[in-house]
């Protein structure tokens, strides 16, 4: 319905992350362990690839991480991004964090022809590439790679500042990060100034990961069948108040890109949905 609807007609940054939601129980072989966090060890882990574009924050996959699966994140990045492009979604730019810093991930995304950011880890070589560029102001964009065993992958370092203020750091590294991209260099030292914009509007998934708990039943189950019926349909939920909000801007004749915020409310939502509900379908004893 999004697709027939335009939602996916122009190019658009999307956004892979990884959320852990906790877990109070006997572990099954559905949840992974973690650091200890709101009483708990033990998580359900999901992976979701979002549209993160005003207006259209749309939820394209979201599935359940085992733990083993964790250690192949590759597999699952690609996984999603193909299930993205079987949905007739065009994807300009895709965003992910430093967990996803690795040789077979940017060797599936190079593959599957994606162009992508990637927060840079800060191993002994992005430290010394940020000092260079701290030193000399210089080669903010630079050619670069990581190596697994014998494999190489080559991809730009694009350096940035990304905190004005020196107070409460510890070392002058903490001011500054990197990103690995596969922009051609050229386009990476043309775009540089926006860089870290673009990959601002990761946060993105991060409120959606916050929004889809307001449509997600509670629930103490232990039946994981259950746990992923109740994770899909408020997926479901949030993607169809995202279609309701681009109907409301349409008949508003307010451009998309421009909404700073949803035009409806969640609760304004709710309400229309229960109302429509209630009078699509015939409620008299038969």
């Amino acid at each position: 319905m999004a697709r027939r609807k335009g939602a996916f007609r122009r190019k658009a940054v999307a956004a892979i992350d990884l959320t852990y939601l906790p877990y109070y129980g006997k572990p099954t072989p559905y949840v992974v362990q973690g650091q200890y966090k709101l009483g708990t060890t033990w998580f359900h882990c999901y992976a979701a690839i979002r549209l993160v574009e005003r207006g259209r924050r749309y939820v394209i996959k979201s599935r359940l991480v085992k733990p083993l699966e964790l250690c192949e994140k590759d597999k699952i990045v690609e996984e999603l991004v193909t299930e993205a492009k079987r949905q007739g979604v065009h994807i300009r730019l895709l965003l992910l964090d430093k967990g996803f810093y690795s040789h077979e991930v940017m060797e599936t995304l190079k593959a599957l022809g994606v162009k992508f950011l990637i927060a840079a880890l800060k191993n002994s070589r992005v430290k010394a590439a940020i000092l260079d560029y701290f030193r000399t102001g210089k080669r903010q964009v630079r050619r670069f790679n990581l190596k697994e065993g014998e494999n190489v992958v080559n991809f730009n370092l694009s350096i940035h500042r990304l905190r004005k203020t020196k107070k409460r750091l510890g070392n002058i590294l903490e001011l500054y990060g990197a990103f690995a991209t596969n922009l051609g260099f050229k386009n990476a030292v043309r775009s540089w100034q926006t860089l870290p914009r673009d990959y601002r509007k990761r946060w993105g998934i991060e409120t959606g990961f916050r929004v889809e708990k307001d449509f997600k039943a509670k629930t103490t189950s232990k039946n994981e069948a259950v746990r992923e019926i109740y994770h899909q349909y408020a997926i479901f939920l949030e993607n169809l108040w995202t279609l309701h909000d681009m109907k409301e801007a349409k008949r508003r004749n307010l451009p998309l890109d421009q909404m700073k915020r949803p035009l409806v409310k969640v609760k304004e939502f709710t309400v229309d949905f229960i109302f429509c509900t209630l009078t699509h379908y015939d409620l008299k004893p038969a």
